[in-house]
């Protein structure tokens, strides 16, 4: 109830407290903002192509509205039932209708750099993976047992390499096999008479590129590809955006070959 009639100072703090504490309680509560959250974007790679997290991981500073959630799944075993994008390694699958060409991958013959003489020829690229050359003694100066190195029969790589370099003919029985490219790298560099393939993205200083003739190296050269499902939505269309024009392509440029017109 208000007082009629004049207050004493007492009575006008009183007042004045009360009708304070009103209005405070009439306020409607603050509404706090609360932020969208990043859209998550499943991504998967073959362990050939790990050197493409840095692109992926540019894109994903410059779009900070997407999460990426980047599993790292053997080329044979990717599908859309985990992920909406795929990076692929060859050409296009049959069954997939949308792919997006980032960049272009080639295979490298390697060998151990104490062989400093390992220009092969087709024939003897040939022989030398099918184990008909024991001694490297056979076809240049260096005198050293052969071993060959390869990848897993299922894997992508051994299959175009043997397409490419033996044809109807078959790795060697006693070829090694190593599981991807980095333990390739470290078995290579650590024999003498060591010879194997890796991806040009994967070169190091630790091993040697063996030149090969440019028609085997152009049968070699594949396209990195970035598959969907479908039409691809708003979050997934500007993932791609950034492989091929903006700070993805940039990243890729610095370990792929860029696109052949």
């Amino acid at each position: 109830m208000i007082p009629i009639g004049p207050m004493s100072r007492p009575q006008r703090k009183i007042f004045l407290l009360v009708l304070l504490i009103g209005l405070v309680s009439c306020s409607p509560p603050p509404t706090a903002t609360i932020p969208p959250s990043p859209q998550p974007i499943k991504v998967a790679i073959s362990p050939i192509l790990e050197p493409a997290r840095k692109a992926l991981h540019s894109c994903a500073v410059s779009l900070p509205g997407m999460s990426l959630i980047l599993e790292v799944i053997p080329q044979t075993s990717q599908n859309f039932n985990r992920s909406d994008l795929i990076l692929w390694w060859g050409d296009k699958p049959e069954e997939v209708d949308f792919a997006y060409q980032i960049a272009e991958e080639k295979l490298v013959v390697i060998a151990n750099p104490d062989n400093q003489d390992t220009g092969l020829s087709a024939s003897e690229l040939q022989t030398t993976f099918s184990g008909k050359v024991e001694n490297w003694s056979e076809i240049n100066t260096f005198e050293e047992a052969v071993t060959v190195w390869i990848y897993p029969e299922e894997s992508y790589s051994s299959e175009i390499f043997k397409s490419a370099v033996l044809g109807e003919h078959g790795y060697s029985r006693l070829a090694n096999i190593a599981p991807s490219p980095g333990p390739m790298l470290e078995e290579i560099s650590a024999d003498p008479g060591a010879i194997g393939f890796v991806p040009g993205a994967w070169l190091s200083a630790e091993v040697s590129q063996v030149d090969i003739e440019p028609d085997i190296q152009l049968a070699l050269n594949k396209p990195v590809l970035a598959l969907t499902k479908s039409e691809p939505l708003a979050g997934v269309k500007e993932l791609l955006a950034c492989l091929q024009t903006g700070a993805g392509k940039e990243e890729l440029a610095n370990e792929y070959s860029p696109i052949s017109k």
